[in-house]
């Protein structure tokens, strides 16, 4: 097995894990997890014996084999299927041996090793790791060199799961992976036989590939059984023992135990009453849940939604005589909520480019209402910030009317608290980068949100804080995503891409998988969409998906009835908060006085029964948005 015992590592004189002491046993499938920076990639490289820790020691089996992912693949004229094969040294070691033998006894014992480690099936073997991870019949055949960057770390990411290993360590496997090689992965990490541990923000990943959970938080590593969900829980349980969840469990059930009081014994409100009750026996739970995301993002309601909000008439676009964008024609409703699926290459990102305005179109039109504010995020746009500025002076260059304070509020949700708005771009991390051209692009206040890959570099807790406001976003929203979590809960609609041809997809990501592994098994071709899932299946998806939004739909003004609400009561909260703390002030009681204090209590009395009010209304809202919520 694997040994910290009581580990300290540092970066400079940074302490990033201290007095680690714990224990990782052969066959487990463990999850790094813990925030950006905060040790992950440095406790992998003192695993591999590139990074000495600073005290204790780690200890594992000499004899294992260990097998990483590189942080970076050269190009090179070698075949790519050759590269792959490099990663199996006990085969290229015999290979090596035979080649130079020249005794017809040892050749034969050579053949007869190379036999008994299957051998000749190893390129074969290595064709199917390629084809899994995405790569078209003729590539094995191509020089690493012809490759993109990306797919550089494909063929990297092959070559490690060729090695025989018997520790795996992988630093965020799935970031240049699209959602069919994702899956794919999944299935053959769930069958290795070693040890193998993985640094991952995708839970939905981690939920499928895992059996235990490593979390790096406070400089130490706790070790969890289960997936991440299970770690999750057991780690707000921990949280929620800190005095602000306290709080917030305090503030909450004392809201729903005033409604029971008030409302039980009415024939009218018992249902709502019983309700409250059922909450106040989940309460603990919820809040002990939301306690645990340090992050928690709302992006503005659009000022402007027009419908349609944005549409593309017959808009193709051919670069180079080459067909990116076949002609399509779409619309983009306030209500929209669209997830494109496809694969990389396919065309995902020229769509979203196109409707985005940024890719001149050679065919067809791109209308949009004057005036309307669209949001597109990238992934270049994170290379493209000025070093030299701060997150706050990004912010005010996009020329907002919002004052500084709003700024800094806004920047402080999506972790840039405090100083850390003042200080230059220049050092921050690619996690802290992608969150600053997110907030960016929130302060625009968009009526229509294109996102591409806007979880890549984020770390789990920023990436459910981003699901969460998606969910409650009020304008359109299009998003390209591996995140399945993300697709699944900020998505009721897909569209699917292939050969930039556009096309509705008749099914839920469940839908999707199932053709994908159908087709890995041979049992399917990807048609038509939704083609080779039976009548009962495609019209389950697309009936669920239609369901999904028409409830949505209904369930809008109530959340925001619900909503303006909870606003007054906090409103007259920190109203009465203000006036209580001048009343505490010992120079009121003193003589000459007794008029602003006669007003003062006066003005108290008063809020207090504005506020027993607007809590009696907040949770009538909410009883109703939650009945209409429950109801089938």
């Amino acid at each position: 097995m694997i040994r910290f015992e009581d580990v300290e590592l540092r970066r400079g004189g940074q302490v990033l894990i201290g007095g680690a002491s714990f224990g990782i046993h052969p066959g487990w499938r463990v999850g790094l997890t813990g925030a950006n920076g905060c040790g992950k990639s440095s406790l992998l490289a003192a695993l591999r014996g590139e990074l000495a820790p600073d005290a204790g020691r780690i200890a594992m089996p000499r004899d294992w084999v260990c097998a990483h992912l590189p942080q970076e693949v050269e190009a090179s004229p070698r075949r790519a299927v050759d590269y792959v094969l490099d990663g199996d040294a006990a085969l290229r070691a015999l290979q090596e041996r035979l080649e130079r033998c020249r005794d017809g006894t040892e050749h034969g014992r050579l053949y007869a090793e190379i036999d008994a480690i299957d051998g000749w099936s190893a390129e074969a073997r290595a064709r199917q790791l390629l084809a899994g991870l995405g790569f078209a019949p003729g590539d094995p055949d191509r020089a690493v060199a012809e490759f993109s960057g990306g797919w550089r770390m494909r063929l990297g990411l092959a070559r490690t799961l060729m090695t025989r290993s018997d520790l795996l360590l992988l630093d965020e496997p799935t970031n240049h992976l699209d959602f069919e090689a994702i899956l794919w992965l999944e299935g053959w990490l769930t069958r290795y036989p070693g040890t193998l541990i993985v640094i991952a923000h995708d839970r939905r990943f981690l939920d499928s590939v895992v059996s235990h959970i490593a979390h790096i938080e406070h400089r130490q590593v706790q070790l969890y059984t289960g997936n991440y969900s299970a770690a999750e829980r057991r780690r707000a349980e921990v949280v929620a023992q800190t005095e602000a969840a306290a709080r917030r469990v305090a503030e909450e059930r004392a809201h729903l135990e005033r409604f029971v009081a008030r409302f039980r014994a009415k024939a009218t409100k018992a249902r709502q009453a019983q309700s409250r009750l059922k909450r106040l026996e989940k309460l603990d739970e919820v809040a002990l849940l939301r306690a645990a995301r340090p992050m928690h993002l709302r992006i503005p309601a659009p000022d402007r939604l027009p419908d349609p909000l944005l549409r593309l008439d017959h808009a193709g676009v051919r670069v180079d005589g080459r067909v990116r964008l076949r002609p399509t024609t779409l619309r983009l409703r306030p209500d929209d909520r669209i997830g494109i699926l496809g694969p990389n290459g396919a065309g995902k990102s020229t769509l979203l480019a196109v409707l985005a305005g940024l890719l001149p179109l050679t065919e067809g039109a791109r209308v949009v209402e004057p005036g309307l504010v669209v949001g597109h995020f990238a992934q270049h746009q994170r290379e493209q910030l000025d070093d030299a500025a701060s997150p706050l002076l990004h912010l005010q260059r996009l020329g907002s009317n919002r004052a500084e304070q709003e700024l800094r509020n806004l920047l402080g949700a999506f972790g840039f608290a405090g100083t850390r708005a003042d200080l230059p771009v220049a050092g921050l991390s690619g996690g802290e980068r992608v969150r600053l051209v997110l907030a960016m692009l929130v302060c625009q206040g968009p009526s229509v949100l294109l996102l591409d890959e806007p979880t890549n570099h984020l770390d789990l807790d920023m990436r459910e804080a981003l699901a969460e406001a998606l969910e409650d976003y009020a304008g359109a929203l299009v998003v390209v995503s591996h995140d399945r979590d993300l697709l699944a809960r900020a998505c009721d609609r897909f569209w699917r891409v292939r050969a930039g041809q556009v096309e509705e997809y008749d099914g839920d990501l469940d839908d999707y998988a199932r053709e994908l592994s159908q087709l890995r098994s041979g049992t399917a071709t990807l048609g038509i969409a939704g083609s080779q899932a039976g009548p009962a299946e495609r019209d389950g998806g697309r009936e669920r998906r239609r369901e999904a939004a028409r409830q949505r739909e209904a369930l809008k003004p109530l959340r925001k009835a619900a909503e303006r609400e909870e606003s007054r009561c906090v409103h007259l909260q920190e109203e009465l908060r203000a006036l209580e703390a001048r009343l505490g002030d010992p120079g009121l009681y003193e003589q000459g006085s007794g008029g602003d204090l006669e007003e003062l209590l006066q003005r108290q009395g008063r809020l207090r029964a504005e506020l027993e009010a607007a809590e009696a209304a907040w949770l009538e809202a909410l009883a109703v948005f939650e009945d209409a919520q429950a109801r089938p």
